[in-house]
């Protein structure tokens, strides 16, 4: 039987490198505030556009936010919080 794409992935991963996996981490954080982002902006019933005037950014701004392709400043996450009258908060990690 072949395996599972779990068990590639897993596999995959476990010949990573330290620099592999600390970007794999970064990455996952990018998309998870992307992830945020998005569904706040939904929420609110705004367009990138929208949210960018309200952020003062240009929309591209939002646009590479919520592709995950770049790691928005604390500023930039604040304004983007405020537009969107949300916090901005950092919570304790369960333990490994």
């Amino acid at each position: 039987m072949p395996p599972t794409y779990d068990e590639v992935v897993a596999s995959r991963r476990a010949r990573l490198g330290s620099d592999a996996v600390a970007q794999g981490e970064i990455f996952a954080q990018a998309y998870k505030i992307a992830l945020q982002v998005m569904d706040l902006r939904e929420k609110h019933g705004l367009t990138q556009a929208q949210l960018a005037r309200r952020c003062n950014m240009s929309q591209a701004d939002i646009s590479r936010i919520e592709r995950g392709s770049t790691s928005p400043t604390a500023r930039t996450l604040q304004r983007i919080a405020d537009a969107l009258d949300a916090d901005l908060r950092l919570v304790a990690r369960a333990p490994a």
